[in-house]
Formats: structure tokens, sequence, C-alpha cells
């Protein structure tokens, strides 16, 4: 796990775009394929934004990239209508404005049951990428020290499904669907902001936390955590 500390958040979030754009290169130079997994908050619609600037400029200026595509997942969804107020992916989809011809998005659908919704998305996810590494994965830590819809003492860490139902998020709405944490982990670089005071509790105790079981996890790049808190 390593800490990358700056007091602007905008270049924490120009870091980790480049990051992921870098990551979506080197993908594309191999299959003209490559999967990222964002996640939503405000956090979320600035890096989106970040990605999506810099997507457009490496599609400009790289005549080999023409046809490539980018598969967007989320990291985790109300469990909502996709025109409902509380969605998280219509924003974030809203903020790829310059490069929606080159992303399939992965959304999670509502109609049959919490269940069936994890299901599907599981079942999506593992015919489209199959055991195979997310390229990149970021997230943003809450206040309690969960990621995604994975919050402290409520899911089971060891679960292997790529994507699970959360009945009781003890934020609203209590019904979502989450990542698990193991496919998560299964990423070539992983990025999780922790931005602002209300973050600094979070931050002291996340190497016991969801996070740190996340760290643990993953056999591939090293962890980053990109703060603008001080050590």
């Amino acid at each position: 796990m390593n800490f990358l500390r700056d007091p602007s958040d905008d270049n924490l979030v120009d870091l980790c775009a480049s990051s992921v754009i870098t990551a979506v290169s080197d993908a594309w130079r191999n299959t003209k394929t490559a999967h990222i997994v964002i996640t939503g908050g405000r956090t979320g619609i600035g890096i989106v934004k970040a990605i999506d600037q810099a997507l457009f400029r490496l599609i400009r200026i790289n005549n080999a990239f023409e046809g490539s595509m980018l598969h967007v997942w989320f990291s985790d969804e109300r469990f909502t209508s996709f025109d409902g107020p509380d969605r998280n992916d219509t924003a974030l989809i809203a903020g790829f404005g310059l490069c929606k011809s080159n992303i399939v998005f992965h959304r999670v659908e509502c109609e049959d049951g919490l269940d069936l919704a994890a299901a599907n998305y599981a079942s999506e996810l593992s015919l489209e990428l199959g055991n195979h590494p997310f390229d990149a994965v970021v997230l943003s830590i809450g206040e309690d020290g969960h990621i995604a819809s994975l919050f402290p003492g409520l899911f089971d860490p060891k679960v292997a499904t790529p994507a699970i139902p959360v009945h009781n998020s003890p934020k609203l709405p209590p019904s979502r669907v989450s990542l698990s944490l193991l496919r998560l982990a299964n990423a070539k670089h992983i990025f999780v902001f922790a931005l602002g005071a209300g973050k600094a509790a979070a931050l002291q105790g996340i190497e016991s936390g969801p996070v740190g079981l996340l760290g643990k996890s993953s056999p591939h790049g090293q962890l980053q955590i990109l703060t603008d808190l001080p050590a």
C-alpha cells in the first residue's frame, strides 16, 4: 500500500487519470480492449471528467487506437431504475462527454429483484472479462472506511462471485449491488481516494478495514492511496 499525498485535490485527480489512461493505453496496444472500474460521488465525477479528457487526447494523437473500446464498470450501484434520482451511473456516464463512441458502459439492471440483479451483473462481468484482471480500479473511501458498497463488518471478504447484493447498507438507500472485494482486488492498478478532513479517521484505520483487505487480496500491482491529508 502506497500513499500519495498532495494538498491539491485537482493534482491527485489528474495523477489518477493519467495513470488510468496509461493502463488503458497498455491494454489497447495488446487487445484494443480495456476494462476499468469507477466510483460515484463528487470525487468520482471529477475523476470521470479527467479520464474523459485524457482519453480524448490519447485517441486524437494515436491513429493505432482507432476502433479501440473501453469497458466501464461501476464499483457499486443503488438498486433503483435507470431514471431514478439515486442512480450513481447516470451522472458518471454524462461525465464522459467526449469519448462515448469508444466506451461500453455496463449498468446494473433493476427489474427483477436485487439478488438477480447482482447475479446478472456477475454473469456479465464473467462473460466479458472472465478471470482476467481489470486494467484499473478507482474507488473512494467513505468516512466509515467503506469502499464501493462494502461496509466494515457487513460483508464477507472471501466471497468469490464478482458482484454481490447488499440488503443492509447503512447509507440510504439500503439496497445496492456491489462488486465483491476479491473481484475489485483482481486489478492491475488500484487507486483509492481519501479526500477531506472527514476521511481522517478512516485513513488512520485503513489497514484494518476494507481497503486493507483489498490490498492484501490483490495479486497484481500495488494499491495507491491518494489523499490531501498530511501524514
